[in-house]
């Protein structure tokens, strides 16, 4: 077995739990940061869902490093719920649901270490995994996009069967601190033309939150 197969299947009951249940460079340069301030500050605060005009909001994910933008709608979904909806122990430590919890974002780290440049091929061998558990009923397919905050996301989009009602899902790969993290967007396929902007502003919206460029430090007792 090959060190790719190996994270493969480090990463094949994560995923198939996720998506069942709803039935390596990380420093920033001065300019890099200076980038980022700017998309930040510019992205729009709202965003057109069919006729209707919605709120956006950042939230603050994964221990403080990333930022993405939800509808403000979007609450984090209850533990005791998210223990009924995910009942895997593999289930997403972070998950926001809209207001009828039928679509959901979340995020999760994984404890696979991956280069960035080994992010397609990645992304290609874990969407052969998902054809080969899930119940596929419209294979949509794979792309690498660079979002404008310059971060690399691996994307897998395709529709499966659900209990009562086939599902949108969307599968978000990238690198943070050299560690292969996952999100995901899903549901209901009768909704997901309504949906999808948010899907599309989630990738686009996700970033590392700067590091300060003066960190302040507490001045010793022998300090001059």
């Amino acid at each position: 077995m090959n060190y790719m197969d190996e994270h493969i299947l480090s990463l094949k009951n994560k995923l198939n739990h996720d998506v069942a249940s709803n039935n390596v460079n990380t420093s920033l340069s001065q300019t890099a940061v200076t980038d980022q301030d700017k998309f930040v500050s510019e992205k729009n605060s709202a965003l057109r869902l069919g006729d209707e005009l919605i709120t956006l909001e950042w939230r603050v994910i994964l221990d403080g490093q990333m930022e993405i933008s939800v509808p403000k709608s979007f609450s984090l979904m209850p533990l005791e719920q998210a223990k009924f909806k995910y009942p895997s122990e593999h289930r997403p430590e972070v998950i926001y649901t809209s207001e009828d919890g039928t679509a959901n974002i979340t995020f999760n780290p994984t404890e696979t270490t991956l280069a960035v440049e080994g992010l397609p091929e990645f992304v290609e061998q874990m969407a052969d995994v998902l054809r080969s558990v899930q119940p596929i009923r419209n294979w949509i397919g794979t792309e690498m996009i660079v979002n404008p905050s310059g971060l690399s996301i691996g994307m897998i989009r395709f529709i499966a069967a659900g209990v009562d009602t086939n599902l949108y899902n969307e599968i978000l790969l990238f690198i943070h601190a050299g560690q292969v993290m996952m999100g995901t967007f899903n549901c209901m396929e009768s909704d997901m033309e309504v949906w999808l902007p948010v899907a599309e502003n989630t990738a686009q919206s996700l970033h590392r939150v700067p590091l300060p460029l003066h960190p302040t430090f507490e001045k010793g007792a022998d300090s001059l």
